[in-house]
């Protein structure tokens, strides 16, 4: 069990959107550089030239991604997510709270063994959606408290 004290702070600034990300990860994982528009944290990878189409600097483990609402919906990136897996898939849903916001959570697994698994949780602050998620299903009570911990700050336009 990761120490939750020792825990590493960061914040992501968007002053163009109005508003601030802070969040706390493990230290025994890192955070990558902006990927898809997503911060993401997990275990260091063979780094790629940018160029590359597979150029990541992480497993990209949990990540909060942000997206537009006007050209994304809830419903049109489950079904994507949905893609990705081989064989049946097993959705739950329920709601939990981010940031005192309630929030959709998703649990997507398939039932063929190996199975792919994705956790996502969407929350809607200022004119944005925010997509948080777990691809591994053994870190579930890591990323509850990386999901607590997460802070959408406002903060004043340029």
């Amino acid at each position: 069990m990761t120490n939750h004290n020792s825990w590493i702070e960061h914040r992501a600034v968007y002053p163009y959107a109005g508003f601030d990300i802070e969040f706390k990860y493990p230290n025994s994982i890192t955070i990558a550089h902006s990927i898809d528009n997503c911060l993401c944290v997990g275990v260091d990878t063979e780094f790629y030239n940018e160029n590359d189409a597979s150029f990541e600097d992480n497993t990209r483990q949990w990540c909060i991604c942000l997206l537009d609402t006007t050209e994304y919906s809830v419903d049109y990136l489950i079904s994507s997510w949905k893609t990705v897996f081989t064989g049946e898939v097993i959705e739950k849903r329920d709601t939990v709270i981010i940031g005192n916001l309630k929030a959709l959570r998703v649990i997507l697994k398939s039932k063929e063994p190996n199975a792919s698994y994705r956790q996502l949780i969407y929350l809607k602050k200022y004119s944005t959606l925010f997509e948080v998620m777990n691809v591994d299903e053994s870190t579930g009570k890591e990323f509850e408290v990386f999901c607590e911990s997460i802070k959408i700050i406002r903060n004043k336009k340029p």
